[in-house]
């Protein structure tokens, strides 16, 4: 029996490139049409069109592809007949389905979500992902651009799982112009709807999303809502802000009874290491990096952090403390800063410190802040841990997208 081909949408040919036109395959002539008007769009980014234009020279290159011709006229009547309207995906899976009819074994291609369950559950077509890099992807939430009719059939089936997300994943439900329109999150058995406010700490004062920003209200759910949380993202983004302020928060409404937080102290480039500072323990931490964040967050003072480690509120260990270390019993919020620059090994001991009566919070940014070669790739404890507990039922996770320390921040990140 011959292998099945593989039917390719446009966005898939969009991120394959090259790698498409390995081996033989298919595509409708709808998306020909599509990459033709990409390349000339003004509504398209430049990298968009760029992929469009240098798929064009592919296809001019190699001659390994066949294109599924389908009959306008007809096809919109069948499409009628099955209650969607023309649209090119509509098109381009009718296109895939007339192949199957003309005795071709296809398997259809397509990362847009939407379409990979209007293909399998009305077109009745064989569906699979590109594969892709299996942790570098994850962000903690899904977006997807619906239009009317669409959306009409999500709001009509939040029981099913129509989107594929994970537990405490986070859906942002956009229109046909890009613009956000809902927020959901998937709980394993309904999408619930995403609101939230804003919260008051006496020591840390109101904690709100910063101008609504829709990442951050995934952030404070599921911080609300799990016990453990991984916040990523670059900095400026609000990690920090976030997770300091939920405890704090915490704290003062007498929901935990101190704060601990497990302090990375791995020096960037060129910087002094922790045992250079002169003092005790906490004296040498709160000089530290790890002490400038937290004063940072309050204003520069810093007798108040002092005089809540004095009554045993806030504790400051260092990673190197933190083998025999229990928290069970401490009802504690526990909080592992500057994440990415741990190995397996040593997230795997930090975790494994966490009490059943303990929540807690992981930051950090494996992807451009870690500080030595050795907890890169496969060996960085932050990534492995996002492998390991993404999708459990008290687990969520959230990469912060904006930048609002400053605008050198914002763009001293594409150095």
């Amino acid at each position: 029996m011959p292998l099945a081909k593989r039917f390719y949408d446009t966005n898939a040919l969009l991120n394959l490139l090259e790698r498409a036109f390995e081996e033989e395959f298919i595509c409708s002539y709808v998306t020909l049409n599509e990459i033709e008007d990409i390349k000339t769009s003004g509504k398209k980014d430049e990298e968009i069109k760029y992929k469009a234009r240098k798929l064009s020279k592919l296809f001019d290159k190699y001659n390994n592809y066949k294109v599924s011709i389908i009959n306008y006229n007809e096809a919109i009547d069948e499409l009628k007949s099955l209650g969607l309207k023309e649209t090119p995906d509509n098109l381009i899976m009718l296109s895939a389905l007339n192949c199957i009819k003309d005795g071709e074994e296809i398997v259809f291609i397509t990362d847009d979500i939407c379409c990979k369950n209007i293909a399998r559950d009305v077109f009745g077509l064989t569906v699979e992902s590109i594969s892709k890099n299996e942790n570098d992807d994850y962000k903690g939430f899904t977006e997807v651009e619906l239009n009317e009719w669409e959306m009409a059939y999500f709001y009509s089936h939040l029981q099913d799982n129509i989107y594929d997300v994970l537990i405490n994943e986070y859906l942002v439900i956009k229109n046909e112009l890009g613009e956000v329109v809902d927020k959901f999150v998937w709980n394993g058995d309904n999408y619930l709807p995403i609101k939230f406010g804003k919260i008051d700490s006496k020591t840390f004062g109101i904690l709100r999303p910063y101008n609504g920003d829709i990442y951050q209200q995934f952030a404070l759910n599921s911080l609300f809502n799990n016990k453990l949380t991984m916040l990523k993202g670059k900095a400026g983004t609000g990690k920090s802000y976030l997770a300091l302020g939920y405890l704090f928060y915490l704290l003062d409404k007498g929901k935990i009874d101190k704060i601990v937080i497990f302090c990375n102290t791995v020096a960037t480039m060129n910087s002094a290491k922790l045992g250079f500072y002169p003092g005790s323990k906490d004296e040498k931490l709160m000089d530290s990096s790890i002490g400038n964040m937290l004063s940072a967050k309050f204003g520069g003072e810093k007798m108040l952090l002092n005089e809540l480690i004095f009554k045993d509120k806030l504790i400051l260990l260092p990673m190197s403390d933190v083998r025999g270390y229990d928290t069970s019993g401490m009802n504690a919020g526990i909080y592992i800063t500057e994440a990415q620059n741990m190995d397996v090994s040593l997230m795997k001991l930090a975790l494994q410190r966490i009490g059943e009566d303990c929540v807690a919070i992981i930051d950090g940014d494996y992807n451009t802040q870690v500080d030595m070669s050795q907890y890169s790739g496969r060996n960085n404890g932050m990534r492995r841990m996002s492998e390991v507990f993404r999708g459990k039922d008290f687990y969520g996770e959230v990469e912060l997208q904006n930048i609002y320390r400053s605008e050198i921040a914002r763009i001293a990140e594409e150095m």
